[in-house]
């Protein structure tokens, strides 16, 4: 059983989702749609230190990310501190773009 709303799964004897109080439907999440999901990029970071203190941020208030390094980093799996002219870019859902966007500036300031 799942909660179509939420897509909370529970165990079949239960016929409500607790947090969105509507009925459950008899499915599992492999059986609903994929949602469309419009992903925008924060600014560029220069190496990988920055975008993995934003990245911890975005874990604590439970906002959805991924990054994306340079074809070097991407194709080889490198993954250091900082290389020379690594830009990573972080994406979020576009619903989630402003939080973390003032979550970004917590770690990299105000750059003008």
């Amino acid at each position: 059983m799942i909660c179509p709303d939420c897509f909370a799964e529970y165990i079949d004897n239960i016929e409500n989702c607790g947090d969105c109080n509507i009925p459950l439907i008899n499915a599992s999440n492999i059986d609903l749609p994929i949602p469309n999901i419009d992903w925008i990029s924060l600014q560029p970071f220069e190496g990988k230190i920055y975008a993995d203190m934003v990245g911890e941020l975005l874990d604590q208030n439970s906002i959805p990310y991924y990054l994306k390094m340079d074809w070097t980093s991407s194709a080889f799996g490198i993954e250091a501190a900082s290389l020379n002219n690594q830009i990573i870019r972080i994406f979020v859902p576009d619903q989630y773009y402003k939080k973390a966007a003032e979550l970004t500036l917590t770690i990299i300031g105000n750059k003008k």
